[in-house]
C-alpha cells in the first residue's frame, strides 16, 4: 500500500488529534483574528466569487469563509476522516477528492484557490504538476494562497518534519522560481507572526517575536550583509496571474 494512502486513511485519528485536540467551532472561532490578520486582505471584496480550497482538512477555514459572506466555496481533501469531520462540523460543500484527479476536471473555474498546508505534502515533480494544473484553473484575475513550512526560519525544519507525509520546505525564492515557471506574475510573501489582536497574550506573543526577530535579521545581515528574510515557521505567498 501507498504509504499516503495509509496514513490519510487515519490522519485525524493518528495525527491532528495528537497535534491540536478535537476540532469543533469554538476552537475554529478562535482562530478567526488569526485568519483575518494573515489572510483578510487578500480575499477579493465581491462575495460571490468562486473559491476552492484543497487540502481543507477538517473545514475550519471554509467555515471562516462563510462566517465572512462567501457563499460559493467548495473544499477537496484526499482523507475520508477529514471530510467527516468537515461535515459533523456543519461544513458543506465539501468532498473526498485527490486534488490532481479534481483540477484536472476543471478549467479557469475558480477565482481564489488556497493551499494551506498542502505543497509540502508532495515531492517536486508532483508540485510543479500541482501548480500548473492551479494556474489553469484561475480565473484571468484570479489569485493563489499558499500557507507552507518556511525553511528560511531559525526552527524550518520543526514544521518540515512535523508530518511524515512532508516532503519538503520552502524559502521565499525557492517558491516563487517554481511559480514564475508555470506562468504567475505577482508574488508577495508575508510572515505568520503572532497577532498582537487576539489576546492579552498574543499581544506579549508579539512583542517578544519581534525581539526575536531584530536578532535574527541581525545574524543574516552579520552573514550577509542583507537582512531581508521571512523567520516564522511558515510563510504565506499570494500570488496572482
Amino acid at each position: 500500500m501507498n504509504y499516503r494512502k495509509e496514513i490519510y486513511q487515519k490522519y485525524v485519528s493518528n495525527h491532528t488529534l495528537y497535534l491540536s485536540g478535537k476540532v469543533d467551532l469554538k476552537k475554529i472561532k478562535k482562530q478567526f483574528p488569526v485568519w483575518g490578520k494573515y489572510y483578510g486582505r487578500y480575499l477579493p471584496k465581491e462575495k460571490n466569487i468562486k473559491i476552492l480550497e484543497i487540502g481543507c482538512g477538517s473545514g475550519g477555514f471554509l467555515y471562516y469563509l462563510k462566517s465572512l459572506g462567501y457563499e460559493n466555496c467548495v473544499g477537496i481533501d484526499i482523507s475520508e476522516e477529514q471530510i467527516k469531520s468537515a461535515k459533523s462540523l456543519g461544513v458543506e460543500n465539501v468532498d473526498i477528492a485527490d486534488l490532481r484527479s479534481f483540477l484536472k476536471d476543471k478549467d479557469n473555474s475558480y477565482d481564489v484557490i488556497i493551499a494551506r498546508d498542502v505543497l509540502e505534502h508532495f515531492y517536486k515533480e508532483e508540485i510543479l504538476e500541482i501548480l500548473k494544473l492551479i494556474f489553469q484553473n484561475l480565473s484571468k484575475k484570479g489569485r493563489l494562497i499558499i500557507q507552507s513550512p518556511n525553511a528560511e526560519g531559525l526552527f524550518g525544519t520543526k514544521c518540515r518534519y512535523g508530518d511524515f507525509t512532508h516532503e519538503i520546505a520552502f524559502t521565499s525564492s525557492g517558491l516563487a522560481s517554481v511559480l514564475r515557471v508555470v506562468g504567475f506574475k505577482e508574488m508577495e510573501f508575508y510572515p505568520t507572526e503572532p497577532v498582537p489582536k487576539y489576546s492579552f497574550k498574543s499581544a506579549i506573543r508579539y512583542c517578544l517575536w519581534k525581539f526575536i526577530e531584530l536578532f535574527l535579521k541581525a545574524y543574516i545581515l552579520v552573514e550577509t550583509g542583507n537582512s531581508k528574510g521571512i523567520y516564522t515557521l511558515n510563510l504565506i505567498c499570494v500570488a496572482k496571474k
